[in-house]
């Protein structure tokens, strides 16, 4: 029977490419399994909502939840199956975090419905009662789990006391549908791509531009950002001029669709980065690449379960400047592997569940 799926946190249309190329995978799966109609709730829905509980004495009965939301309501009502796109968005005790985990917690409680938390990392970061408690009230929820790393599934497991599958994140299987057909450069020029990351610290951005400039003087560089609907991110703006400053023919490259967006990685002599999916992009296609950490572990924890180099720490400038030095060289030299069969297969794992 043909059943209607609810997508809660699709990231499509926002952010950046690698956004859209994880939701897209998301979708194309959910179909593949038999679904008939996928509806959405998106990630700024998710983070707008108001009224969010606190604590777990805060989160009510039905009727309360449908009066507060709604039109989520009526799509929990109208679905089959709940499926959760946990990406980034659980870690600490934010207002985003709760918001997603009460989500998970009316699901399931409110309506009844086989709720399949994918796609996500886990990091609580804290040893407080009240915000574990919160955790696993929606843990303790869904009928499936699968972590994106090694680091989240052990704190399900053995925090949260819930069974969790390790899995990756999708964006390697839209990237496959795609990646044997990008046989043509967008730039004649080798090149250095770089992006945003979420912790860039600009303070720093004369080290970083004096010391790739120093190892790539004859290079072109891009600075590539782009999304789906909102074209370039305004954070990717600030620090593309605080970059350009020290490395004046820099060109911030919008990229108008997602085979673009790979490509410009694809082909890309060196990707420096802080941003998660424009680092998996560049694992997937075998890119040198140096990263640094993002607003959590979840970087690390990625290149520790792929025994890969470890990301850049913004400890003192001249640690800093070390390891940017030992990063970059060592990205020059190590035979870059192709990663895209395997982490394909990983990601795959989020959808060992039946609909």
């Amino acid at each position: 029977m043909a059943k209607t799926v609810l997508l809660i946190n699709d990231t499509e249309d926002v952010y950046h490419w690698g956004c859209y190329g994880t939701s897209h995978a998301i979708k194309d799966k959910l179909h593949e399994k038999g679904a008939k109609e996928i509806l959405t709730v998106s990630v700024y829905e998710v983070h707008n909502l108001k009224n969010i509980p606190n604590s777990l004495l805060e989160f009510g009965e039905q009727n309360t939840f449908i009066t507060e939301y709604p039109e989520i309501s009526q799509k929990m009502k109208s679905s089959d199956i709940i499926v959760i796109n946990g990406e980034g968005t659980i870690h600490d005790f934010t207002p985003y975090s709760k918001a997603l985990l009460f989500l998970i917690y009316a699901g399931k409680t409110f309506f009844n419905k086989k709720t399949v938390l994918i796609n996500h990392s886990c990091f609580p970061n804290t040893i407080d009662a009240d915000a574990i408690s919160y955790y696993k009230a929606a843990y303790n929820c869904c009928d499936f789990i699968a972590a994106r790393e090694t680091y989240s599934v052990k704190i399900i497991n053995e925090i949260l006391n819930k069974e969790c599958f390790l899995a990756f994140d999708s964006l390697p299987l839209t990237i496959k549908s795609i990646h044997y057909n990008l046989n043509e450069r967008r730039f004649k020029e080798s090149y250095i791509c770089i992006s945003g990351a979420v912790n860039y610290d600009f303070d720093r951005s004369k080290m970083v531009a004096k010391r790739l400039l120093k190892e790539f003087p004859h290079h072109k560089y891009l600075f590539l950002s782009g999304s789906k609907e909102e074209g370039i991110h305004f954070e990717d703006a600030i620090a593309f001029e605080s970059l350009k400053e020290y490395i004046p023919g820099m060109e911030l490259y919008g990229a108008t669709s997602f085979s673009d967006w790979v490509s410009v990685i694809k082909y890309a002599d060196l990707l420096i980065s802080g941003r998660y999916h424009y680092t998996i992009g560049a694992l997937c296609v075998g890119t040198p690449t140096v990263y640094f950490p993002s607003n959590t572990p979840k970087i690390d924890a990625i290149v520790k379960d792929l025994k890969l180099p470890k990301a850049i720490y913004n400890k003192s400038d001249f640690i800093f400047n070390l390891q940017l030095i030992f990063r970059i060289k060592q990205a020059k030299y190590r035979n870059w592997k192709v990663l895209l069969e395997k982490l394909c297969i990983l990601a795959d794992k989020n959808y060992e569940w039946d609909l």
